[in-house]
């Protein structure tokens, strides 16, 4: 499908996509949607054949479907540590809800968490 058969809203998703690869939440956060909204709208495009998603962990990434060409052996490679990374930061994730931590400092670790998934997912489209 074209991306002249794509809404003016679907364009500016993909053009948020194509700044590197998107979990639903950090497109829902870049565009101030609900991540319900941000998954409903990538799985339309996915459905249009304009995107393709990738799990990291149990995290979901979405990346334009152009990009999806043959993967070199580093890149592999680099894709395997992402992963692993991203498993190690689930569980560290799992241990911390665990504590007796204050809102603020609850907010404070996602928001580190989400920078680094957004590293990490950054990382494994370069």
């Amino acid at each position: 499908m074209g991306e002249s058969m794509l809404t003016e809203r679907e364009r500016q998703i993909l053009d948020v996509i194509a700044r590197g690869m998107r979990s639903p939440t950090s497109l829902a956060g870049e565009l101030g949607i609900t991540q319900s909204g941000a998954t409903q709208a990538l799985q339309k495009l996915e459905k249009k054949g304009v995107l393709t998603r990738t799990k990291v962990g149990r995290q979901v990434i979405y990346r334009p479907i152009q990009e999806d060409t043959t993967v070199s052996k580093e890149r592999e490679e680099d894709l395997t540590l992402i992963r692993e990374s991203y498993n190690s930061l689930s569980r560290v994730w799992s241990h911390v809800l665990r504590l007796d931590l204050t809102h603020d400092e609850l907010a404070k670790v996602r928001e580190a968490r989400n920078l680094l998934e957004e590293i990490l997912a950054r990382r494994s489209k370069d």
